[in-house]
C-alpha cells in the first residue's frame, strides 16, 4: 500500500484528488490539508510515501514548503501554473500535474511513483543511472563525471562530448548508449544533444540556453520536450 496525503488550499481540488485516489486500490489517503504547516505536523507523527502538493497557496508556496523540509516523502506537484515546472525538476519531484488533469494523467503519475517505490524496496543494483556520477573512458583512463555538474552531452558519430562545469571530455561511445545510463532529469532535445534540465537557464524559440551555450531543439523532440517542461516534471 502507498500512503499519501493531499496539500491544497482549494476545496474543489482536494475533492477531485480524493475521488481519484479512491479509485486506485494501492493508494491509502492518510489526510487532506489546506495548510502545509498542519500537514507538516501530521507527517512527522505519521510518515507517508507521497504528497500531492499544490504550488500557489496563501500560507506558504508549495516550493518554499518543500525547501523547508529536511526529510520528505516523494512529491507529485498539482498546480495550474506551468511556470513552476523547472522548480519541480530542481526539487526532484516524481511528476508535475498541470490542472485541470484527468484521471488517466493522474494514473500515469501514480504508476511512475509505484515504479520508483518498487525500485527503492528492491535489493539495490548498482547501475550508473542510480548513482550521482559516471565513469567515462577518456583515452586510456576512466574519468569520474559528477552528474550534478554535467550540463549537456553532444553526439559526434561514434563519440560523445560531455560538457560539465569546468571540464569537457570526449569518449568513444554512442549518444544512444549513454542516454540509457543517465537519470531522468536528462532529456534528449535533438539527434545530437541530451541536456540536464537542472542546468537549463532559458528557452529561446527553438533553442535552449545553458550557460554560454545555445543548443537547438530538434523538430522530432520539440513536442516531447515542451510537454515535459509544462506537464511532467521527473523523473525526471
Amino acid at each position: 500500500m502507498i500512503k499519501c496525503i493531499i496539500i491544497d488550499d482549494e476545496p474543489l481540488a482536494r475533492r477531485i484528488l480524493k475521488e481519484y485516489i479512491s479509485k486506485i486500490p494501492t493508494l491509502v489517503l492518510e489526510g487532506d490539508y489546506a495548510s502545509p504547516l498542519k500537514a507538516s505536523e501530521a507527517i512527522l507523527k505519521n510518515p507517508v510515501d507521497v504528497m500531492f502538493l499544490d504550488i500557489q497557496m496563501a500560507e506558504i508556496s508549495g516550493i518554499d514548503f518543500l525547501k523547508s523540509l529536511t526529510s520528505r516523502p516523494y512529491v507529485i506537484i498539482t498546480t495550474a501554473h506551468a511556470q513552476y515546472a523547472l522548480d519541480g525538476f530542481e526539487l526532484d519531484v516524481v511528476d508535475y500535474l498541470l490542472k485541470p488533469f484527468n484521471f488517466t494523467r493522474f494514473l500515469k503519475a501514480v504508476n511512475k511513483l509505484s515504479n520508483l517505490l518498487e525500485k527503492t524496496n528492491s535489493p539495490p543494483v548498482q547501475t550508473p543511472s542510480q548513482e550521482s556520477f559516471l565513469f567515462i573512458k577518456d583515452g586510456t583512463k576512466l574519468v569520474k563525471i559528477d552528474l550534478a555538474s554535467l550540463l549537456f552531452v553532444e553526439g559526434l558519430g561514434d563519440y560523445v562530448k560531455l560538457v560539465s562545469k569546468g571540464k569537457t571530455i570526449t569518449s568513444l561511445q554512442t549518444l544512444k548508449k549513454l542516454e540509457t545510463q543517465l537519470p531522468n532529469y536528462f532529456i534528449r532535445i535533438h539527434n545530437s544533444y541530451i541536456i540536464s534540465l537542472k542546468a537549463l537557464d532559458a528557452i529561446q524559440h527553438n533553442n535552449v540556453q545553458i550557460g554560454d551555450h545555445l543548443l537547438p531543439i530538434g523538430i522530432t523532440y520539440k513536442k516531447t520536450f515542451f510537454d515535459t517542461i509544462q506537464k511532467e516534471g521527473l523523473g525526471l
